[in-house]
């Protein structure tokens, strides 16, 4: 299992997100913590031009990571609404 890191940005929009998004966000977390990789039932996508970005997709947010295999850590980047992200 890997270890999750946030960036100060992801608590202040999820302090802002309403509670039944909030929980469903976080379970997905948890998700990419077993295996950061995985596509199976989740919308996982490597970004392009990175060496270890990737963003993961649930209705209208997205999730934007890092992976770094070595320390086994996800360093999640930003968590926001699909036209505020890219």
């Amino acid at each position: 299992m890997y270890k999750i890191l946030y960036h100060p940005a992801v608590f202040k929009f999820l302090n802002k997100t309403a509670k039944k998004d909030l929980q469903v966000l976080v379970s997905k977390i948890e998700k990419i913590a077993q295996n950061p990789f995985t596509t199976k039932n989740l919308d996982i996508k490597k970004l392009i031009n990175t060496s270890s970005s990737y963003r993961l997709r649930h209705r209208n947010f997205r999730i934007v990571y890092q992976v770094n295999q070595k320390g086994k850590i996800i360093y999640i980047r930003e968590i926001d609404f699909r036209g505020n992200i890219y």
